[in-house]
């Protein structure tokens, strides 16, 4: 059982993420101190993932991929994993989990990195959005929003609650979203939801979204 702590929030408190612009101004002893940092909670954060994984049913799902800490050129401004069903391993869409300086999040994605090297295109994805209504009657959908690819990572997004409840803003919302793809998932805000079991908090959001991706097969 891990809680999510400040800390681990506040490494991504950089102005700078850049190893070359770091170096310029930092000493190597300073670098190689933020280097310890950012590699400490992404160990927790590997592990609080594996740990999510052998929870979850072996049959069902795929290895959890864990993103590394440094892309060689630069820290991660966020962590970030990612769930394929073992039926759709070499498609793209995924349930991603973030940590960001804001927020976790665990949410139902199309993967447009690299997309052309996986199967299932953003139009049979996007039909998912037919299907949220329906799929919300099971799950309590407090701090759960919906928004789309082109949205910032860290604007207002769209409560799950109104969309359900105005039939308006579900249609612009869908319209939008069409365009490029939609993203649906729960957040836990720094400073202000207590995360006392990440693992647990992780794991459920998953169980939660599963029958919606399973749609896609």
């Amino acid at each position: 059982m891990t809680a999510l702590s400040e800390d681990m929030f506040a490494i991504f408190d950089q102005p700078e993420f850049s190893f070359k612009k770091i170096k310029e101004n930092q000493s190597p002893e300073e670098v190689a101190e933020l280097k310890e940092k950012f590699k400490a909670v992404w160990q927790v954060w590997k592990k609080v993932n594996q740990t999510v994984a052998s929870q979850l049913p072996p049959d069902q799902f795929a290895k959890v991929h864990v993103e590394s800490w440094t892309n060689g050129w630069n820290l991660r401004n966020h962590y970030w994993a990612s769930y394929r069903l073992a039926s759709l391993a070499d498609y793209n869409p995924c349930i991603g989990v973030m940590l960001d300086k804001n927020q976790l999040q665990v949410y139902l994605m199309f993967q447009h990195y690299k997309s052309e090297q996986r199967q299932g295109t953003v139009d049979e994805y996007n039909q998912l959005l037919d299907r949220v209504p329906e799929w919300a009657d099971n799950i309590d959908a407090t701090h759960w929003y919906l928004w789309d690819k082109n949205e910032m990572e860290f604007s207002d997004h769209l409560l799950l609650t109104k969309y359900l409840n105005n039939h308006d803003i579900q249609q612009q919302f869908n319209s939008e979203a069409r365009k490029t793809s939609f993203l649906l998932g729960k957040f836990a805000f720094r400073g202000k939801d207590q995360v006392d079991d990440m693992e647990e908090y992780i794991s459920s959001v998953i169980r939660q979204l599963t029958p919606l991706y399973e749609e896609l097969k």
